[in-house]
């Protein structure tokens, strides 16, 4: 296998896992009728509100797959493409950071939710994105600027996804189960597609709709150890140490007693598809878990080594390292990407002139502040971008990953995908 075949045969493995994570598909392999059973019964109105980058798809999938009419709903999502539907209001929230349109698509649904009785019923579609693009404060004092820094400030920095949504969902009126709360007495049934770690459902969008497993200690000390407070807006600085944050309902709160929740798509959908094409390839896969707080460089010389040392006893035979989930790479200057680019970048020096390609990419299409997924790498990358003028260290040093693979034709270009179950890394040797 030379290089080139190596790359295009990553981007077919990445474009089969976009495919295999289609919302269409995804709710046909899923019991729709066991899931919304309940609703089907419903003797008041339905009401669906659909949040996140999956929004649009969650939404048409639902309603074709279902007999059910929705009486209103709320569509709040970062790309809508148009789509437009006689019961919907829709609002194009943004992403990453919240805009006028995420706080009014809150504005509508708890405006929605009120005067709701226990006939009626609420669908939740839930999926990443939706922290951003479905926003309004805890407070009247933090103005829509307050929340953009606000954001910029968490993403920017060290913090995994779990810890950012610990600190938006106690600094919102929407997130940590607090919509739900708004949606009482009613019928509850969420839908969710993850891009969080398994085992933390109600952090998917900052769990609109679901018991929070976090508290206000936790944020707390999650500010301190980041020494957040000092760059903090100042409105949202006074209410934190005015010591007036609210806890959000927990798991024995009375209004989750009619709810339920069904996780429609995660990161191992991806793995799984990932494996299976890879196994196709003739290759050799080899799973490697790795947590949220692992930086893109440490995640770098795991896979790159793991694949050299494992290829070395499969007498010639690919093997295939496959990872999720979301790695840690702080903003260091004014350039474009994101952490799927900056991890190839890591990987560009390690596997020079070595037998080894790796592909990391967005399963949502989107990279960071970039127009790609992320990018491909092998062993002749470091040498093309040398002859290209291009220098591993200053383009780390200008977080302008996408730049440099720009630059060599390496980037994975797939547009907004309406799909977003973290982030997959592949490194192949031979």
């Amino acid at each position: 296998m030379d290089f080139p075949t190596a790359k295009y045969k990553l981007l077919d493995q990445f474009r089969y896992v976009l495919d295999f994570c289609d919302i269409g598909r995804a709710f046909d392999r899923c019991s729709l009728e066991d899931m919304i059973g309940p609703e089907r019964q419903t003797r008041g109105k339905v009401y669906v509100v659909a949040i996140g980058k999956s929004a649009v798809g969650m939404a048409e999938a639902f309603i074709r797959r279902s007999d059910i009419a929705p009486f209103a709903g709320i569509m709040a999502g970062p790309v809508l493409r148009g789509w437009s539907h006689r019961r919907f209001q829709t609002f194009e929230g943004g992403h990453p950071i919240p805009n006028k349109e995420s706080m009014e698509a809150a504005r509508t649904a708890l405006s929605m939710m009120n005067g709701l009785t226990s006939n009626d019923s609420v669908i939740f579609l839930i999926s990443g994105g939706g922290s951003a693009c479905f926003e309004l404060p805890i407070s009247d004092s933090i103005t829509l600027d307050d929340l953009v820094e606000l954001n910029r400030v968490l993403i920017s920095g060290e913090l995994t996804i779990v810890e950012t949504n610990t600190i938006r969902k106690h600094l919102s009126q929407v997130k940590g189960g607090r919509l739900a709360v708004a949606a009482a007495p009613a019928q509850q049934l969420t839908l969710y597609i993850s891009d969080v770690p398994r085992g933390y459902p109600s952090f998917v969008a900052s769990g609109p709709s679901m018991p929070d497993d976090s508290t206000v200690q936790e944020m707390n000390m999650l500010i301190r150890r980041h020494e957040l407070i000092s760059v903090l807006p100042n409105s949202i600085k006074a209410f934190i140490r005015g010591g007036v944050v609210s806890e959000t309902p927990k798991s024995d709160h009375p209004v989750f007693r009619t709810a339920r929740w069904c996780k429609l798509l995660d990161n191992d959908d991806a793995i799984t598809a990932a494996v299976s094409v890879a196994e196709q390839s003739g290759w050799q896969p080899i799973v490697v878990e790795m947590s949220d707080d692992t930086s893109a460089r440490k995640a770098a010389r795991i896979l790159t080594e793991r694949a050299e040392a494992e290829v070395k006893d499969l007498d010639g035979r690919p093997v295939a390292v496959i990872s999720g989930g979301e790695l840690v790479s702080p903003v260091l200057g004014r350039g474009r990407g994101g952490r799927n680019q900056a991890f190839a970048l890591e990987c560009a020096e390690i596997i020079a002139g070595k037998r080894i390609a790796v592909l990391s990419a967005g399963t949502d299409g989107i990279d960071g502040n970039s127009s790609a997924a992320g990018a491909v790498a092998d062993g002749t990358t470091l040498s093309r971008a040398l002859a290209a003028g291009l220098t591993v260290a200053k383009v780390r040093e200008r977080s302008d990953s996408n730049g440099f693979f720009d630059r060599l034709g390496d980037t994975i270009v797939t547009g907004p995908t309406g799909i977003n179950v973290r982030d997959l890394r592949v490194a192949v040797a031979w």
